[in-house]
């Protein structure tokens, strides 16, 4: 019998201390496909990828074998004068699946590294082309880029951000392209992306200091699944193109089909300077990360030792082999299966899911593009008034729906889905019938009390 002596020494991410005390976190002892099984042998869906990772399920059998084949011939190696030949064919995998303009790859360890690597090849590429002055970043409100210092500086959700960015570098945000409450008051199936005059005002008055342009294309993930129409992002290369400002891509949640395309800036027909991935590449294994970066951009960067165009940034686990041979495995079953493409028929019937939520009066604001989903929680219907934070309405939800084996958590008011991308249509029902269920018996409680 195990005991509970580790509470007493786990520090929880993104958990109040109380919290951790009233609801300790549950033991996974092990998982298949969508299902996760605590040391109780309950059975849990896991509806929300594991934080977005899990690209083809727990325990996939392809990328478990490819691991364990790695384990036996190399755990680790540095990547400073050597490569694995697992990191070697996952670069030239990469190099099939990216945006050919993307053709240099810069690996580190997670998301909050990748968005750091671009800030500082941003901050070098003008250094060494002698524009000292550009030395500041624009990034849109409602973002989140990581919880590394760098990242933290670009981040635009005050709860995550604003004590750090006090005491650190603050960057210009924009208004956040939040179509269910839109800041310039318009309707997204007719607007101008007028969202973004903001942007323009930045740009005007900041332009000629500004390094770069960082933002979540198509989806504003940690603030709620915000999902914003291509136009937007069209309007963001545009500013950026006319004021010489290199635009980041940070791609780490929707990259590798999650959005429906291969990646998220696809929708729009653009490929930006430098595009941050993450999460999907090992299909939730291992920590990896990728920076890919413009040929154009690199050029600055070629020299000598001696020259000041070195890209002096590097982790220990850098192109760590394991990793590698998970996301070697999890690109060739994207490539071999053809997601997200031969998902379309599933990823619309998620969607028909989805909508059937939008008949409670409680629910609103339903959103989704290709296996990224989320509803509002709403005290009014009509007027989107949310409820008041200390009902805690949302979390009742995630608790009852737990109850109920199904896990989902909530981002403020917003309930999501991020399924993986082998998903049945059966398991689709069950995920939309429990939480059905739970929303009923959570409001019926809500009422009644």
């Amino acid at each position: 019998m195990r005991s509970n002596l580790w509470l007493d020494h786990l520090w929880m991410p993104f958990t109040s201390h109380n919290e951790m005390l009233d609801y300790p976190p549950l033991v996974i002892e092990r998982g298949s496909g969508i299902y996760l099984y605590g040391d109780d042998g309950k059975q849990y869906i896991d509806a929300i990828g594991s934080w977005w990772v899990s690209a083809f399920g727990h325990c996939n059998p392809q990328i478990n074998d490819a691991v364990k084949k790695q384990l036996d011939k190399l755990e680790h190696v540095l990547m400073a004068g050597f490569i694995s030949d697992t990191t070697a064919e996952l670069t030239s995998l990469l190099g099939e699946v990216l945006p050919p303009q993307l053709k240099r790859i810069f690996y580190s360890d997670n998301g909050s590294t990748s968005v750091e690597v671009a800030l500082k090849i941003a901050l070098q590429y003008h250094a060494v082309r002698g524009d000292d002055e550009r030395s500041e970043f624009v990034a849109l409100g409602g973002g989140y880029h990581g919880d590394t210092l760098g990242a933290v500086s670009v981040g635009g959700i005050p709860s995550f951000h604003t004590l750090f960015q006090e005491r650190f570098k603050k960057a210009h945000f924009t208004d956040s392209p939040y179509c269910f409450r839109c800041p310039s008051g318009k309707d997204p199936q007719n607007c101008s992306a007028e969202c973004m005059d903001s942007l323009h005002n930045v740009l005007n008055e900041h332009g000629s200091r500004i390094a770069g342009c960082i933002f979540e294309p198509m989806v504003q993930g940690a603030i709620g699944m915000r999902i914003y129409p291509p136009k937007v992002l069209h309007r963001i290369f545009a500013l950026c193109k006319k004021h010489k400002i290199i635009t980041i891509a940070d791609e780490v949640a929707v990259g590798f089909g999650r959005t429906g395309e291969m990646f998220a800036c696809d929708h729009a027909g653009l490929v930006p300077d430098i595009m941050c991935l993450a999460k999907c590449l090992t299909g939730g294994y291992l920590p990896l990360a990728v920076t890919a970066v413009k040929e154009e951009i690199y050029d600055e960067f070629k020299g000598g030792p001696f020259s000041n165009r070195t890209l002096n940034h590097g982790h220990t686990f850098t192109g760590n082999p394991l990793a590698s041979a998970a996301a070697v495995a999890t690109l060739k079953l994207l490539i071999q299966d053809k997601y997200p493409k031969s998902a379309e028929s599933v990823m619309q019937y998620f969607a028909k899911g989805l909508s059937s939520l939008d008949n409670h009066k409680n629910i609103s604001g339903v959103r989704h593009l290709g296996f990224a989903g989320a509803f509002e929680i709403v005290k009014n219907k009509e007027t989107k008034e949310p409820f008041p934070k200390e009902t805690q309405v949302p979390f009742k939800i995630s608790q009852i729906a737990l109850q109920k084996g199904l896990i989902i958590r909530p981002l403020g008011n917003t309930v999501y889905y991020m399924p993986p991308f082998n998903i049945k249509i059966e398991e689709l029902d069950q995920i939309f019938s429990l939480t059905k269920e739970t929303i009923e018996e959570v409001f019926n409680e809500h009422t009644s009390s």
